[in-house]
């Protein structure tokens, strides 16, 4: 009995590895068929024959990083709202094609070989879109969440950023000029330190808020100037980046098979869309939006000190009242 037992596992396992083996080919002439037959330019052409040219540069800009197609006066509108981080592709694109591809997939392939084919994917369109900095940071932070993954080993959120800026500084010191650089992981530290996890209905408008505050020395050393209304425009219209663009890459995709579905795809982003050009346009137009502040690095320094020093003191006294209770 014991021998046929083992046979009858030899034989599942022998089953097995030709259908292992017909899913990595897969895998491959997936990534394969994406870089070599799907071009970018045309994925934005579909969106611009679908949609009309204000919102159609929109999506562009957004989900394939697209920056040829804005107006100066939206940009200036953007900006004076204090969104023009999202007239780009974010760390948030590419978390959501990275991380979605995975988990979606994974029940299929296996979680190795969805991981796998997720990292290529994502370099495709990482490729297409440009290395700008807060997709090259999303990217790495991804890479070595679900590396540790792949390795069984636990994924610590601190020694990967330390990671992430030795690579990217060894990868082109001249990051350090950049204000984008700093933007993006001071932001994202802003993000992941906010201890506020309540669902209530101000909470979006104090995380909006809890971001702004964090980036505002950079923004007035580099920019020299700061939207006094960003925490309201952001907790308006940021929530939607994630829609836009799921609609928009699956509306692209989708029209370059079969056009009539991936027209109603794009179509349903209309509203959406246009959401966003009105909140931006509206609060851009109030004279106090925005104003010009000039910051040294003494002054950025001495800022990020205090607020360092007061979430010090608030964790500090959290962890006393919850001891005491």
């Amino acid at each position: 009995m014991k021998k046929i037992n083992n046979f009858s596992l030899l034989s599942k396992g022998d089953a097995a590895k030709p259908r292992g083996i017909f899913i990595w080919i897969l895998i491959i002439l997936v990534v394969v068929f994406i870089y070599k037959f799907i071009d970018k330019d045309d994925l934005i052409g579909v969106i611009f024959q679908n949609l009309p040219p204000r919102e159609a540069s929109l999506m562009a800009g957004m989900v394939f990083g697209d920056k040829n197609n804005f107006d100066k006066n939206t940009i200036l509108n953007f900006r004076d709202s204090g969104v023009i981080h999202i007239m780009v592709v974010s760390g948030t694109n590419i978390v959501l094609v990275f991380r979605g591809l995975v988990e979606r997939i994974a029940s299929w392939f296996g979680r190795r070989r969805a991981i796998i084919l997720g990292f290529g994917v994502t370099l495709i369109y990482i490729n297409w879109v440009g290395w700008e900095i807060p997709a090259v940071r999303a990217f790495l932070l991804m890479s070595i969440f679900y590396w540790a993954q792949l390795l069984g080993r636990k994924f610590n959120l601190f020694r990967a950023m330390i990671l992430i800026v030795l690579i990217m500084v060894l990868a082109d010191y001249r990051v350090f000029l950049s204000g984008s650089f700093y933007l993006s992981f001071v932001a994202f530290g802003a993000v992941v330190i906010n201890s506020n996890k309540s669902r209530r209905w101000w909470s979006d408008l104090w995380n909006s808020f809890w971001v702004s505050l964090w980036i505002l020395p950079i923004l007035a050393l580099f920019f020299g100037k700061i939207s006094l209304i960003a925490p309201i425009s952001n907790a308006l219209i940021l929530f939607l980046v994630e829609v836009v663009t799921i609609l928009g890459i699956m509306g692209s995709l989708v029209s370059l098979i079969v056009p009539i579905f991936g027209k109603i795809v794009l179509w349903v982003s209309y509203p959406i869309l246009k959401y966003i050009l009105l909140i931006v346009d509206g609060l851009a137009g109030f004279k106090w939006a925005s104003v010009e502040i000039k910051f040294n690095w003494v002054w950025m320094v001495g800022f990020y000190l205090i607020l360092i020093t007061l979430l010090i003191k608030n964790l500090i006294k959290k962890s006393s009242l919850q001891n005491f209770l």
